[in-house]
């Protein structure tokens, strides 16, 4: 393999003992030829990662995790609107929340874990407090609906 440098063309042979950093060129370009960058990322944000297979003993707070979590699914497909006005479904994936405007995908899928730590912090006064997780403003107006709190905040 040959490399430029500013000295001009360098073989990987007569780099080495110099710089460990150009000596790794070249070393993961089989990674690539099964997977483009582009369906990684998609991978990556759509998170479908498999539910971890332990289970710890349930303490009040998950059970009310849990019942949420139920109700959401229960509610896929509704309309819900933002606290703008803005209409939105979703469709629950795995372990994460796929959020829809006007017919198209948001790029990004929220996961069970962003939703637990939304409720942990419920009741929500504004969109602020959960500003730090994703897609704040759809997680705000689905857990503040009535038919996901169910009376329970």
């Amino acid at each position: 393999m040959t490399v430029m440098t500013e000295s001009g063309a360098t073989t990987r042979e007569d780099l080495d003992g110099d710089d460990p950093v150009l000596l790794m060129l070249g070393v993961g370009k089989q990674l690539w030829q099964q997977e483009s960058g582009d369906c990684f990322i998609e991978r990556l944000r759509s998170e479908t990662l498999p539910a971890p297979t332990f289970r710890q003993p349930e303490r009040p707070e998950q059970s009310l995790l849990e019942a949420v979590w139920r109700r959401i699914e229960s509610h896929q497909r509704e309309e819900f609107h933002t606290s703008r006005g803005l209409p939105f479904t979703f469709d629950v994936a795995g372990a994460g929340i796929w959020f829809f405007r006007e017919g198209r995908r948001i790029n990004r899928k929220l996961t069970r874990t962003q939703v637990d730590v939304a409720v942990s912090r419920c009741p929500l006064a504004s969109t602020t407090e959960i500003k730090d997780l994703m897609d704040y403003a759809y997680l705000f107006a689905l857990l503040m609906d009535p038919r996901i709190r169910s009376g329970a905040w």
